[in-house]
């Protein structure tokens, strides 16, 4: 499988580890706290708890005083059958704790609660501070190298406090690192179930649930069901326009020959000879250009349903992901382009539609990439739709003008290709390519003179075509790189080529 770009690193959630309880206060002996109302009843108990005080108090006796507490303990559970007294395994889990035993902890408090309920708000501080000691280990373990000791005490500190989801973030990185993808799906989800409703840790679950859908949506893209139906894609592409091409020849050729026939102007045999070959080989070109055509329908159809079957679990996904953030606009134009490759454009629009709802909360630069995303999937109109509102927000990104001219120009949609193309041409004079979308938009509202115009500036007169390959900051401000064209066969005449830079209401910086 291909690199993944998961939302967050794998380790990035090592950060997440430190934001845990404070540890309690060492040299000092805490007793159970009310309502836990636990008495030891069993002298041996009694000399545990004892024991346990001293040696919080008193260092130079605790190593004795714990070793002593742990027999008594044992004994009592084991020899003289305390083992239904909650008192006991109480103790038990405040020896393990006292000796960083983590594993032995829960267990005993484990029972402690199961036998005195009213203890489970106690035992819970000791949970938390045993669990930010286990997550600081594995931690280490993990920097360390040592995956596996790593991921079992991950796993034992969520286990002490089941209601802090960071040691399964922290697990599902480790997993997404060693590229475990299945197992870092799996503590992906869990993370994000856990984390649901804690504000603390939404950004967290957002990213788990991103990563979840990117898995899935990487399988989806290198699976040679959706890579055929891509090929099948562009051939259908490039075979719409060649088919538009031939047509347009042949629509040229059979009205010529109409109005010669009005006009009853006969060509001279040999060009009646030519005309007439040319015009049937180009007819025929486009009845196997249609049958080409209807074959690929077929095609594609077969593979959308291939691919839908492959893209299930990305769909499902990215689904889970909008539904808990809505205003996710990477995911919206995942999902929709993943409902396009499976043949479902409809459902790609609506869930587009869905996503810009919250427009008001997205960032210019997301709309735009979304659009041009949107456009390259062959999804015009949503496509179209953002890079609309994108450019609403900055209007001076000639690349989105650019593509949103065609874009318009795909939908045959005069009233707002001509005005999105005059605004691209305001801002680059110079290039051909934007002229031309000039006049295709006066094509389309049927305005011939204009249409002329702006082809004859962009074939004949234009001195030379500017193309604005990058603009990128700097230590100094900012470097602009271009290239000239000259378009004619000979040598161009020298001219001054300025340029503005605009700042952010428009203006000339």
């Amino acid at each position: 499988m291909p690199p993944i770009g998961l939302r967050t690193t794998p380790r990035s959630a090592l950060a997440l580890l430190l934001g845990g309880a404070s540890l309690l206060g060492a040299q000092q002996w805490v007793p159970p706290r009310p309502p836990c109302d636990i008495s030891p009843g069993y002298f041996r108990i009694v000399s545990a708890q004892l024991d346990l005080k001293l040696a919080a108090e008193r260092q130079d006796v605790r190593d004795r005083m714990l070793a002593q507490a742990k027999d008594v303990l044992f004994r009592s559970i084991v020899d003289d059958k305390q083992d239904k007294n909650p008192a006991a395994w109480y103790y038990l889990g405040r020896y393990f704790k006292a000796v960083g035993d983590a594993a032995g902890a829960d267990t005993a408090f484990a029972r402690a609660e199961a036998l005195a309920p009213q203890c489970t708000a106690d035992i819970a501080t000791y949970r938390r501070v045993l669990s930010v000691e286990t997550q600081n280990r594995a931690a280490t373990a993990w920097q360390a190298g040592n995956q596996d000791s790593a991921a079992g005490l991950f796993r034992l500190a969520y286990r002490l406090v089941p209601s802090n989801a960071r040691p399964l973030f922290a697990l599902a990185g480790l997993y997404a690192e060693a590229q475990s993808f299945d197992s870092a799906i799996g503590y992906y989800r869990r993370a994000a179930a856990a984390a649901a409703g804690d504000t603390a840790l939404s950004a967290n679950r957002r990213d788990a649930l991103s990563n979840v859908a990117r898995i899935y949506l990487s399988r989806a893209q290198t699976d040679p069901a959706v890579q055929r139906a891509q090929q099948t894609r562009a051939s259908q592409d490039s075979l719409e326009r060649l088919l538009a091409a031939d047509s347009a020849v042949v629509a040229r050729m059979v009205a010529s020959s109409v109005s010669r026939h009005k006009r009853q102007a006969r060509l001279s045999p040999a060009d009646q000879a030519a005309f007439s070959r040319d015009s049937s080989a180009r007819a025929d070109a486009v009845g196997r250009e249609r049958a080409a055509r209807a074959a690929l329908a077929v095609q594609a159809a077969s593979g959308a349903a291939a691919v839908r079957a492959v893209s299930a679990p990305a769909i499902a996904a990215h689904r889970d992901l909008l539904a808990a953030f809505p205003d996710d606009m990477d995911a919206a134009t995942n999902l929709a382009t993943l409902y396009a490759q499976s043949g479902e454009p409809d459902l790609a629009t609506t869930v587009f539609d869905s996503v810009l709802v919250h427009a008001h909360n997205l960032q210019a630069e997301d709309l735009i990439i979304a659009g041009e995303r949107l456009l390259g999937t062959g999804l015009v109109r949503p496509g179209a739709r953002a890079l609309s509102l994108g450019l609403a927000r900055n209007p001076y990104r000639r690349d989105a003008l650019f593509y949103l001219a065609r874009a318009y120009y795909t939908l045959r949609d005069s009233a707002n290709m001509l005005p999105t193309a005059q605004r691209l041409i305001a801002l680059d004079p110079l290039n051909r390519n934007g002229i031309r979308l000039v006049a295709a938009a006066w094509d389309l509202k049927g305005r011939r003179d204009s249409t002329l115009k702006y082809v004859t500036r962009a074939d004949s007169t234009l001195p030379v075509d500017i193309t604005v390959s990058s603009l990128a900051p700097d230590s100094a401000g900012f470097v602009l790189t271009a290239v000239a064209t000259n378009l004619r066969s000979a040598a161009s005449q020298p001219f001054k080529l300025s340029f503005d830079f605009l700042g952010p209401g428009g203006a000339v910086a």
